[in-house]
């Protein structure tokens, strides 16, 4: 197989592989609690298990397809996901410019003024997590 082939197998499967391990995690009961973010993980004891023996039997195939294609694990670094992920929330932040929000109907009035400077915090507080993490590409 070329390698074109072999990096478009491996990146499905390490895409698929990574939902499991989320599925894993909720299979496991856990829960995520934040400011505006919240999972609430409904599932049953019944389900979670279920859940759990499904993850299970799929990566015995992945390891199955690992092994007989010689796919590599795709190694990735918290600090570059972090970066990433610093870089994706700084497009959303830019999105709540005023400019921008007019795409969604007449701004309120003050809404710009008490929403510019919150959203200008955020964004230089993405800089320095990106800059902690030794982001090159920060926002």
């Amino acid at each position: 197989m070329n390698e074109s082939l072999i990096r478009g197998i491996s990146t499905s499967l390490s895409l698929l592989d990574r939902a499991l391990s989320e599925f894993e995690q909720w299979g496991k009961g856990e829960e995520v609690c934040s400011a505006l973010y919240e999972v609430k993980n409904t599932l049953s004891q019944a389900q979670r298990q279920a859940i759990l023996e499904e993850v299970a039997q799929m990566r015995e195939v992945l390891f199955e397809l690992r092994d007989t294609l010689h796919l590599e694990r795709l190694e990735r670094s918290v600090l570059k996901l972090i970066s990433t992920s610093c870089t994706v929330a700084w497009i959303s932040l830019v999105e709540l410019q005023p400019k921008h929000l007019r795409r969604y109907g007449e701004i309120a009035p003050g809404l710009s003024e008490f929403l510019d400077p919150r959203v200008a915090i955020l964004i230089e507080r993405l800089h320095r997590i990106d800059s902690i993490a030794g982001g090159r590409n920060a926002p």
